[in-house]
Formats: C-alpha cells, sequence, structure tokens
C-alpha cells in the first residue's frame, strides 16, 4: 500500500452535495436521494413506496398487454382486467416523489445554514 494511501477502514465518508441528492431523488429513482443524504429511515419508506408504486403500475400494463395479446389468438374479447392497479401504482409512486422532493427541500435547506461560530470560554469567577 502507498504511505499516501489510507485504509478503507480509517475513510470518512461524506455526504452527497445536496444538489446531488435532489437530482438522485426526483429524476432517478425517489429515495435514492435521501438515502445518500444518511436520512435512511425516510429515505428507505420513499424508495419502497416507489418500488412498490412501480411494481404495481408495472402489473397493470402486462394485464392490458395480455388482453390485447390474446386478441390475436381467440376470437373473444376476455374480460377487461380495469384501471384500479394503474391508478393505485401510479399514486404510490406519486407520494414517494412528492415526499422525496420535500425531504430533498428541507435536505438543501439544512445544509445551506451557517455554522454559528463558538461561543468564547467564560470564567466561573467573573
Amino acid at each position: 500500500m502507498n504511505s499516501t494511501q489510507t485504509p478503507t477502514s480509517q475513510r470518512t465518508s461524506k455526504p452527497m452535495s445536496p444538489w446531488a441528492c435532489l437530482a438522485i431523488n426526483l429524476a432517478a429513482t425517489p429515495g435514492a436521494g435521501t438515502l445518500l443524504a444518511r436520512r435512511y429511515i425516510a429515505g428507505a419508506a420513499q424508495l419502497a413506496l416507489a418500488l412498490a408504486g412501480f411494481a404495481l403500475a408495472m402489473g397493470w400494463v402486462f394485464q392490458k398487454l395480455r388482453v390485447y395479446y390474446s386478441l390475436m389468438f381467440d376470437t373473444q374479447m376476455p374480460p377487461e382486467p380495469g384501471n384500479a392497479l394503474g391508478i393505485l401504482g401510479l399514486a404510490l409512486f406519486g407520494v414517494a416523489w412528492l415526499w422525496s422532493l420535500v425531504s430533498s427541500i428541507l435536505i438543501i435547506r439544512t445544509a445551506e445554514k451557517p455554522v454559528p461560530p463558538p461561543l468564547p470560554p467564560q470564567h466561573l469567577g467573573q
């Protein structure tokens, strides 16, 4: 090992930039940016909501595709599966996205607060 490198166990990782967390939360995956900002409980909940919403929406898409592809081989129209699964999935994903937006704003606000200067020591005898 090179003398200028520090071992992995001694490295201290810094949280990501608040703006990078915002971009990841809103453009990539809701909750991932919050996790990277070290807000583990909120980030895990946002990610779970987003994944559940995505899974439900994809289930709805596959139901619709199954109906339309079955028309190629059957003469009868199969029963329409409805839209409740898709609406629920999109609603869950939307809630996760909005929650990650609020978390990102809070991350940016807390990161921009200036740290107050330390108070001078006070002597007890005076």
